[in-house]
């Protein structure tokens, strides 16, 4: 249906690439206004910022290691979140006893902690520790709440009637702020590691580009998360099925403490922007401001606060929020996308238990389907598609993209609507509300016909 986006989103299929590939096309501009230096002086990989006036084409830059140390971490953490949550929902139900709906409802609220703490996360980092301290915090926070994970469990923790609340405390209190912490600062300090401007190469007239750069390293840094995923699922519920929760849990925590070695190891070649204050409170006193000064006849309802004197902000600043407002309309329709979205992780695999599939198989691991998409297409689209298309003066603006995204993924539910009810009308067990309906049972449809929608 729709993959995993940092946020994340959370790894991608097609429609949520299409949907997400300009999410961070204010990041991008922001990138090309000023230069990557300390102290006024223009960073060494980069000759000139402003665009030469011999400049033919202009190319993707490398990405140096230090950046892809902070991809690896990325797809650590993503094959830890995607490789212990993808169980939840059986796990609540086989292992804790929980119905279905208690099952999606518990999983719904690990979704929702992993998303609304992204806002402690950018506040953290912009006021006080910056986003290198800030993603390291909150990554022990995580790795924490994956070890209570594991030792929840086990079966001494089972039978001690711990694991529901070691669940519990472990997602919630841990995990949930852990991921979300990390999420709302890791991309953009991937695209600081970047250096602002141009760059000749060998061939004249050709230069790299820094803004083309970071859309490559946000291309891979989402290719990370997708191959993370995959590991994840495909690992993590074989184990799960074939050994124990136990192991399985922790194959993520283990892997996750490797991803933080890593992100450590880079530690003296990142570049670290101290904090400034977070924007959003200046943004709630420039809107105070603005609404108390309103005058007539303006043209906005924001245009009080232009022109004022002894305040924090300017009037380009008044002027980009505006915009900014204006761009934010867009994500009116999100909460519509993000509804459908999140049926992957419980509700598709609900569906799944009811259809028939071997033995080897765990409902729950057809969301590799979904990553296996991405780890192939985002790379295909960076080396051949994007470059094709920008020789040919062509390129896809984000309304377009963010449409088709939307049309993709209705399709994909118009199809799951109609694999229900065919679920229905086959045997033996019909809708599942007979007298003789065992626990587990399933009804006479191949579980392979999931495919479709794990991949649109």
């Amino acid at each position: 249906m729709a993959s995993k986006m940092n946020d994340r989103v959370d790894a991608m299929s097609f429609s949520e690439k299409v949907l997400h590939s300009t999410s961070n096309s204010s990041e991008l501009d922001n990138f090309s206004e000023k230069p990557h230096a300390v102290a006024g002086v223009v960073s060494q990989d980069v000759d000139i910022i402003e665009p030469p006036a011999d400049m033919v084409r202009a190319v993707p830059g490398r990405l140096s290691p230090w950046t892809l140390m902070v991809v690896v971490m990325e797809l650590c953490e993503r094959l830890a979140y995607y490789g212990a949550s993808l169980m939840f929902s059986i796990y609540l139900q086989k292992i804790l006893g929980r119905t279905k709906p208690q099952a999606v409802a518990l999983n719904r609220v690990n979704q929702f902690m992993s998303y609304a703490t992204t806002i402690l996360g950018a506040i953290i980092a912009d006021q006080w520790l910056g986003k290198y301290k800030t993603i390291l915090g909150f990554a022990i926070l995580y790795l924490i709440g994956l070890v209570l994970l594991t030792l929840s469990s086990a079966d001494f923790s089972i039978d001690g009637g711990f694991g529901l609340p070691g669940f519990c405390i472990a997602v919630f209190a841990f995990i949930g702020f852990g991921t979300g912490g990390i999420k709302s600062n890791v991309s953009s300090f991937m695209a600081e590691q970047i250096p602002t401007g141009y760059k000749a190469t060998k061939t004249p007239g050709v230069y790299e580009d820094s803004k083309l750069t970071v859309e490559r390293g946000f291309r891979y840094f989402y290719w990370s998360i997708n191959v993370g995923a995959f590991i994840g699922q495909m690992v993590c519920p074989q184990v799960a099925k074939n050994k124990s929760y136990t192991l399985a849990y922790m194959i993520p925590a283990i892997v996750f403490f490797v991803g933080i070695a890593v992100f450590v190891g880079g530690s003296k070649r990142y570049t670290k922007k101290k904090p400034q204050g977070t924007v959003l409170l200046k943004v709630w006193r420039c809107i105070k401001y603005a609404r108390k000064n309103k005058r007539e006849g303006q043209k906005h309802w924001l245009d009080g606060a232009l022109g004022a004197a002894d305040q924090e902000w300017n009037d380009e600043f008044v002027i980009g929020l505006q915009r900014s407002l204006r761009a934010c309309k867009v994500f009116l329709f999100y909460p519509l996308y993000w509804a459908l979205y999140n049926n992957m992780s419980d509700n598709f695999i609900n569906q799944g238990m009811t259809m028939r599939r071997p033995d080897w198989l765990s409902v729950d691991q057809l969301n590799v389907v979904n990553s296996l998409v991405l780890v192939i297409a985002i790379p295909l689209f960076d080396r051949f598609i994007f470059p094709l298309l920008r020789r040919c003066g062509f390129r896809l603006g984000p309304i377009a993209r963010i449409t088709t995204g939307f049309v993709i993924v209705v399709l994909g539910f118009v199809y799951v609507t109609v694999l229900q009810k065919m679920i229905y009308t086959k045997g033996p067990y019909y809708d599942f509300t007979g007298p003789d309906v065992p626990v587990g049972a399933t009804n006479d449809i191949s579980v392979w016909l999931q495919i479709v929608p794990y991949a649109a």
